[in-house]
């Protein structure tokens, strides 16, 4: 379990890594706090942290694993809360509990998961039964919704290797995509998990409201993937995930099978 700090003093940051070594029910583990690769739990010392820029970075619904260490409660209902000073025996506890409530969650998805899957399970029998090569159709309308801009290029460059043509547009953030989906056909859809705004999660939910979409392909892009957010992605709709930074050959795997459902299901 990756725990990642804002705002700690060097002498507060030593003794929480002295007292996360004290816990017997989880490994934790301290690291530098990435928002492009946020940690599992979220430390901010004092209500100064609450703003700090970096936190713009990440998604609402991240907010479930951020805990502030202060002397007063939280402003904000959201957040989980460590009493400052440190003291072992809570420390530990806040965060076994909090490690606990998101296991308890993805235990309970997994049966609405397995429903979910199934929604896809016909694409990918479809992507196993078809022969290959399978013949490509003129072209594809591709949205790319990720609001890094590298990214944006590398997905550019592996799409263009593709013998069928492929128009692209592309979306910085979740609202911006729901408006483009709103009024324009796409083939297939590759989102960001981590996005300023609506997460990727609650982007695909929406966009499987749209009777428009119901079938499209929705290719969810990810730094990392826990058990629990893959169960989410199952739920919010995705088809399937990819790893940041692409690996060519996955991609192109991954993009043979969504092209062989996204013919398959325009032939029927």
């Amino acid at each position: 379990m990756n725990i990642g700090t804002i705002g700690f003093p060097a002498d507060q940051q030593q003794k929480l890594s002295r007292i996360l070594e004290l816990s017997r029910n989880q490994r934790y583990e301290l690291v530098a706090f990435d928002p492009q690769m946020p940690p599992d739990l979220l430390l901010l010392f004092g209500e100064q942290a609450v703003a700090d820029p970096a936190l713009e970075q990440l998604s609402d619904g991240y907010r479930s694993r951020m805990i502030q260490v202060s002397k007063e409660a939280p402003a904000e209902s959201g957040l989980g809360h460590i009493r400052y000073p440190l003291v072992s025996s809570r420390v530990i506890r806040t965060l076994d509990e909090m490690t606990s409530e998101n296991e308890e969650q993805c235990d309970d998805l997994q049966a609405a998961a397995a429903a979910a899957e199934e929604r896809f399970s016909k694409y990918a029998a479809v992507a196993i039964e078809l022969p290959q090569p399978v013949p490509q159709q003129d072209n594809y309308r591709v949205l790319v919704v990720d609001d890094n801009s590298a990214m944006q290029q590398a997905l550019t460059l592996e799409l263009e290797k593709l013998p069928a043509v492929v128009e692209l547009a592309y979306a910085d953030n979740g609202e911006q995509a729901l408006d483009k989906v709103s009024g324009e056909p796409f083939d297939f859809i590759f989102l960001d998990v981590m996005m300023p705004g609506i997460d990727g999660f609650e982007t695909c939910t929406r966009m499987r409201e749209l009777p428009a979409l119901k079938k499209t392909p929705i290719i969810m892009l990810t730094s990392k993937t826990s058990p629990l957010d893959e169960v989410k992605g199952i739920m919010a709709g995705c088809s399937t995930y990819l790893t940041k930074p692409i690996d060519p050959d996955e991609f192109q795997k991954v993009i043979g099978r969504v092209s062989s459902w996204v013919n398959e299901f325009k032939r029927t």
